[in-house]
């Protein structure tokens, strides 16, 4: 799917209703400090709103429901320190201003590398305790990215409680991916630290980066230590990884 990009000032005013239709919210690093003059968009099935947060991490965005929204940010994997994608996704079902609080960017860690194809399946400690067993040949770069290193960070808490519901579930966890966007033609087997009791049942989802929506749910399970996806599954793509039970 293609999106259009669309360059829009961030309009500003306070949370009456006629205010119209819209999302806002502050953009922050992990040190919860607000991030001003940061590119932060918009995005939806065929179109991207582009804008600026302001000196104070502010943004805000007019958008017309019913639409599923993501709010994200573009990886920067060069930067110091590394820093992810933001995503959050938003649901826009009336027409009123949706305040989504705070949206956190995800400092990465340094990442393993990935190196050619001929050790494949290749075992990845991607970061945080989480694994992945990843096909080298099977990994695909989103436009204009290569693929050096793979690298995951676990969201805090704080950063996901305003996450659409999924269906009376309840999320475990929460992985920032790098490279961001990168899909795979094999699935990609998952296995994450967990204190969950041994048996609980668990389910993988990815967040889909053109609209914030969630992907088929892979089966897991945990095993006392660990949550894990079931023999011969896993997911397709690096953005954000959603674990629930």
């Amino acid at each position: 799917m293609i999106s259009v990009w669309v360059s829009l000032a961030l309009w500003v005013g306070t949370l009456a209703g006629d205010q119209g239709s819209g999302v806002t919210g502050v953009l922050k690093d992990e040190g919860n400090r607000p991030v001003p003059g940061a590119k932060i968009l918009a995005c939806m099935q065929k179109v991207c709103l582009v804008g600026e947060t302001a000196a104070d991490g502010r943004f805000r965005f007019q958008i017309d429901p019913p639409v599923d929204v993501v709010i994200k940010t573009e990886e920067q994997a060069d930067a110091a320190p590394r820093r992810g994608a933001a995503v959050l996704p938003v649901r826009l079902r009336e027409p009123r201003v949706v305040d989504v609080d705070a949206v956190m960017v995800p400092t990465l860690p340094a990442g393993q590398p990935f190196g050619p194809g001929v050790a494949d399946p290749q075992v990845v400690d991607a970061g945080d305790g989480l694994t992945l067993t990843v096909s080298r040949r099977a990994l695909k770069p989103a436009a204009g990215q290569a693929i050096l290193n793979v690298a995951a960070r676990r969201l805090r808490a704080a950063a996901i409680r305003r996450y659409p519901p999924l269906d009376g579930e309840t999320i475990v966890a929460v992985y920032a991916l790098h490279p961001f966007a990168a899909a795979s033609s094999a699935a990609i087997s998952v296995r994450a630290m967990s204190t969950l009791p041994a048996g609980t049942p668990v389910k993988f989802r990815t967040i889909d980066e053109i609209d914030g929506s969630f992907s088929a749910a892979v089966p897991g399970r945990a095993t006392g230590t660990h949550v894990a996806t079931n023999p011969g599954t896993g997911i397709g793509r690096l953005t954000y990884l959603v674990i629930s039970r």
